[in-house]
Order: structure tokens, then sequence, then C-alpha cells
């Protein structure tokens, strides 16, 4: 009995270490985003379109999907061939746009509108954590 009591305690421990670490790292997400991202892009519920598009249901809507926003052809060229905004796409496109997008459209000429780069891998995770809870 003490030890089953043991492993629970244990147990629930963790769970709520990986809770209070997650709501700091979407914490750090949105810090990082509204301090970088917010130039070029908003972040509300029908948030009108900046220099890049609102950002609002990214991961739900699926990519160059936003009404009212004019993609470059590279991204709606990569979007025709088909993937959707999760944790591994994010990421490759946060930590080089164009290169993703060459990637996804094997032309080695195409460019993002998005000139940003997101290089360190915790910033990247806790911003695609940030825009994962926009829905």
């Amino acid at each position: 009995m003490i030890f089953r009591v043991s492993v629970t305690s244990l147990v629930a421990g963790l769970l709520f270490v990986s809770g209070s670490v997650m709501a700091q790292d979407l914490a750090a997400g949105e810090k990082i985003a509204k301090s970088r991202c917010a130039a070029c892009h908003s972040f509300d519920k029908g948030g009108a379109h900046k220099v890049g598009p609102n950002l609002f249901g990214i991961t739900t809507r699926g990519p160059a999907k936003a009404t009212g926003y004019a993609y470059s052809t590279g991204l709606t060229d990569a979007a025709t061939k088909g993937f959707a905004w999760d944790k591994a796409e994010l990421d490759t496109y946060l930590t080089d746009p164009s290169k993703f997008l060459e990637q996804k459209t094997g032309d080695a000429k195409v460019r993002s509108k998005m000139t940003f780069k997101l290089p360190k891998a915790d910033e990247r995770a806790a911003v695609i954590l940030y825009l994962e809870s926009l829905k």
C-alpha cells in the first residue's frame, strides 16, 4: 500500500511539474511572439492582417488559408503540394522560411515573404506551443 501511494504521489508530482513547465513555455512563447513577431503578425481572433497574416488558428486552418491575406507564390505552391502546420513543419519553417519553401516546392529560387528566422530551438518550441493555443 505504501508503495502504491508513493508511486501515485510521484506520478502526480511529475504531472504537476510537467504542467508547470508547459505553462512557463506557453508564457515564454507568447512573450517571444509578441515581442518579435507582432510587428508583422496579429494573434487575436478576427485580428487584422499586417505585413504577415493574422496567426490566430494557424494550426487548425491550414497553410495559406487566412481569408483576405495575399500569400507569396512560394507558400501557396507549397500548400498545394500538401502539408499541415504541425510542430515539425512550424519548427522547420521558423528556422528558415525560404529554405522550408524550397524544400516543399523543389524550386531553389523560391523565397518567403517572411525573412525573419528564429534560430534557437527552445524559442521555436515555445512559440509553437503558443501558436497551438490560439484556437
